[in-house]
Order: structure tokens, then sequence, then C-alpha cells
């Protein structure tokens, strides 16, 4: 009987350690699965809104130059419903006053191209915004939020929101790593008392 007993205490602390593998493994690989949600949530939301920051110092400190639009591009994709589509950018150049030459492209956005603009062959002189101390920064004048009001509602406000849309499934995973990671501490000092 005492031989019955060891082999199923043996079989039971065999299937804790089994248990608390299993537990720890978990928990590891929810950490992992949420870190990785997060920071390509954070990459999403980066590529899509910019740095935040850039924009609101060249609303800040922005000098304006004569630069002008070199080439364009327009791609159209098929939706799946039959409609396309269509998204555009621009690629400009400007100088800035110490002589410094820049080629810059703005991000794509939806729709098409102006009329004007279509079909480019000749450079179309526009205004760009850049920092002074810092001249690869720089946007199409218009492009952007024009005020801090408008700066605070598009990248504070709603960048905030869509940010937290964004990391909340990674969040959530993160948290669960925390409590199987404390209920595999607490597990393992039961087991030790």
């Amino acid at each position: 009987m005492i031989v019955g007993t060891r082999k199923s205490t043996t079989l039971t602390l065999a299937e804790e350690w089994v248990t608390m593998n299993e537990q720890l493994k978990s928990a590891a690989l929810s950490t992992l699965g949420g870190a990785v949600m997060c920071i390509v949530a954070l990459w999403f939301w980066h590529y899509l809104i910019g740095n935040p920051f850039d924009d609101l110092q060249l609303i800040r400190r922005g000098h304006t130059v004569q630069g002008f639009i070199v080439d364009t591009w327009e791609n159209a994709e098929d939706d799946g419903a039959g409609r396309t589509q269509w998204s555009h950018g621009v690629v400009y150049k400007y100088r800035v006053p110490d002589g410094q030459e820049f080629t810059q492209r703005t991000k794509e956005s939806s729709g098409r191209l102006k009329p004007e603009l279509q079909g480019l062959e000749q450079p179309v002189p526009v205004e760009v915004e850049y920092l002074p101390d810092n001249p690869a920064v720089s946007r199409i004048k218009g492009d952007g939020s024009p005020n801090i009001f408008d700066w605070l509602w598009r990248k504070i406000g709603l960048g905030t929101l869509f940010l937290a849309l964004l990391l909340a499934p990674g969040l959530m995973i993160l948290r669960t790593a925390v409590r199987d990671f404390k209920q595999y501490n607490r597990t393992r000092k039961e087991r030790s008392a």
C-alpha cells in the first residue's frame, strides 16, 4: 500500500512538473506574441501617421523655399467589387539657402493626381517647408496640418486613438502573459512549500 502511494505521489509530482512547464511555456509564448504584436502595431502606426513631432516643428519653425515637383506616380488597383482604387505620390526637389539640395517623396495618398500633374513632362514649381536645423525634414506647403489646433486633433487626438486600437490586442496578450507568469510562480511556491 505504501508503494502504491509513492507511485501515485510520484505521478502527481511528474504531472505537476509537466503542468508547470506548460504554464511557463504558455507565458513565454504569450509574452513573445504580445511583444511582436505591439511592435508591428507601432510600426504600422508610424508608417501611416509619420512622426508627429516633425509635423509640429514644421508648423512652428518651418522655413519656406521654392522647389519643383520632378516626378509623379499613380497606382490603380481593383478593390474586388469592380471599382478602381487610385493612389498617388510625387517626388520633389528643393535647395536651401546654404546650397544643399534635397530630393524627397510624399507619402502615398489615396485618389487621383491633380490634372496638372498627370503625365508630368516639365518640373512644376511648388513651395516647400523645411526645418532650418534639419533641412531633410520637409513637406510640400499645404500637406500635413496647417496649424497647431489641427495638429492636436489629427496627430494627438485621432492618432492616439488609432494607436490605442492597434496596440490593444498585443497589450491584452501581454496582460495574459503576466497572469500566466504569476500563476506559474504561485504553483512553484506551493510545490516547494
